[in-house]
């Protein structure tokens, strides 16, 4: 007898992973655990488990996570499209997985190509595009974007070479105000101006530090256009320090995890100005969001559930 929880949630060191056991017992020792069906609804249970219990999935989890079969140098990746085997242990959808290609700025020519049919993007080798969008990948990790865990952005930038990238609404400015006197907590005030359909629109709202101001701004401002924008939500937000010897003028790359309540997807925004690369990751965000609700889930995206 096994005794155990999805994902090990449990007290103090947790408890025994199901997601981990099940699979190695069946797929490797071949006990049989539960249906084939069943397993291959393995992953979707993991990550409805994460968002019900409201903790991040482990991207690094045996089996179900979502780098479980993740590919990153060119070679390995023209050796996987080849033959999977070479560096997957069992096929991915076998328990519910997919194969993730992952862009850096160690890709070649092959991890674009790959990554942009995971969203049904289907580009030639030599297609001038193809090129561009991998120039403007290493260019852009020159300047700290990073790529590998915002998958949404990427999708968005092949979209922009290739002249595909629908514009929702256009930015025209946006201020912050924080007030923070001895005794009471830090208010933030945002005030932006967007574009829509030729119409400028200015809304101001209040949150409780600078990026939830401006995200409830920008939400007011769009969502007379797009209804669905209230569907989405802020799951996740980390800022990370490029330089920090250039102390608190350092560059800093934020990354924001968006949801619709079946889909997750993470966007990036690089500056030295930390609400700015937090507005860059915000509004892409939300872009995402209505590019989702425009076509079909594309693999590249998280289903939850």
């Amino acid at each position: 007898m096994v005794q155990g929880t999805i994902n090990g949630y449990g007290e103090r060191c947790g408890n025994a992973n199901l997601c981990t056991l099940i699979p190695n017992f069946q797929l490797k020792l071949d006990y049989n655990c539960i249906q084939d069906e069943q397993i291959q609804r393995l992953t979707e249970v993991s990550r409805f488990v994460s968002e019900v219990a409201n903790l991040a999935p482990d991207d690094h989890a045996p089996f179900v996570g979502l780098s479980a079969f993740s590919h990153k140098g060119g070679i390995h990746v023209s050796a996987v499209q080849k033959n999977p085997l070479t560096y997957e242990h069992i096929p991915p959808e076998t328990i519910g997985n997919q194969r993730r290609i992952v862009v850096s700025d160690q890709a070649g020519l092959s991890n674009v190509l790959a990554k942009a049919r995971t969203f049904g993007i289907d580009l030639d080798r030599n297609n001038p595009a193809s090129r561009k969008i991998l120039q403007q990948l290493k260019n852009l990790e020159n300047q700290g974007y990073q790529f590998e865990a915002a998958e949404a952005s990427f999708d968005l930038l092949m979209r922009e070479a290739l002249g595909t990238r629908k514009a929702f609404f256009t930015l025209k400015g946006f201020q912050v105000h924080c007030d923070k006197s001895s005794d009471e907590n830090c208010h933030a005030l945002a005030t932006v101006k967007v574009t829509v359909n030729g119409q400028d629109i200015l809304e101001a709202a209040e949150g409780n530090g600078p990026v939830s101001a401006l995200d409830a701004a920008l939400r007011k401002a769009l969502v007379n256009f797009y209804p669905m924008i209230a569907e989405f939500q802020l799951r996740d937000y980390k800022v990370r320090i490029l330089d920090g010897g250039s102390g608190t003028s350092a560059k800093t790359r934020v990354l924001v995890e968006s949801s619709n309540g079946q889909q997750r997807w993470t966007t990036v925004g690089v500056s030295t100005n930390i609400i700015d690369a937090s507005y860059q990751a915000v509004v892409e965000g939300l872009e995402y969001g209505l590019l989702l609700k425009q076509q079909e889930t594309p693999l590249g995206v998280v289903t939850v559930v």
